[in-house]
């Protein structure tokens, strides 16, 4: 009977061990990791998104006298990349509610799909997907400023089709690989067709990044396990 406890004791702990060592870490541990990283400073922005075929964290400092973009592996804290760059006269960056405001300026209204922290040429971005009745609208918005850098307009070959909702995209993903939690959703308007790339983490502990089609619904591709 002892022996069957201590069996069901090693077993439930080597299973927590596993569980745990299969979750990602908090953003404020991100943060923290981050700030160790570049000697410290005051965190602007911390985010999820996927570098390097990693997720990580994207975490925005400003020091005494410069700004870093510290990139975070969201699995293990090891950090991957860090971008500094001299503090500027107008240091810190516009809200989300700001870069989507701007945005939806720029394209003369619609709705907003999708805002992520992004780069680009240099410049650090909000990337805001607007769609409108048969067009759809990428603005690169510039994160310190909300000066629009690029609108980019296509035609919705789907004309009235309107996007699924990221959370629909996410339960369908998760219907995919049998259950299990969401760790990163994404539009990817450049895909053709436009779909939602969904990483999970399923109830076998595996992750997979599921592509759902972004109009149906229809699950594209199951990569990884």
């Amino acid at each position: 009977m002892k022996r069957s406890l201590c069996l069901a004791l090693v077993v439930l702990l080597v299973g927590s061990a596993l569980a745990g060592a299969s979750n990602l870490i908090s953003k404020q541990q991100a943060e923290q990791d981050a700030l160790n990283a570049v000697g410290g400073g005051t965190v602007t922005l911390a985010h999820k998104e996927k570098e390097l075929g990693k997720i990580i964290w994207s975490v925005d400092i400003t020091g005494a006298s410069n700004e870093f973009e510290v990139w975070v592996d969201a699995h293990s804290g090891a950090i991957l990349q860090i971008l500094t760059q001299p503090l500027g006269p107008q240091a810190g960056f516009i809200s989300q509610q700001q870069a989507e405001q701007a945005a939806l300026t720029a394209a003369g209204g619609g709705t907003v799909v999708q805002a992520q922290r992004d780069q680009w040429k240099g410049y650090q971005i909000w990337d805001v997907a607007i769609t409108q009745p048969g067009l759809e609208y990428d603005v690169f918005v510039n994160a310190r400023n909300a000066a629009i850098l690029k609108v980019a307009k296509h035609i919705d070959q789907g004309a009235s089709r309107q996007y699924i909702s990221k959370a629909r995209a996410e339960q369908i993903a998760l219907n995919a690989v049998g259950g299990g939690k969401v760790l990163l959703a994404k539009l990817e308007t450049n895909d053709k067709p436009v779909d939602w790339s969904v990483d999970v983490q399923a109830a076998n502990g595996k992750e997979y990044e599921v592509k759902v089609n972004a109009y149906t619904g229809k699950v594209i591709a199951i990569i990884g396990g």
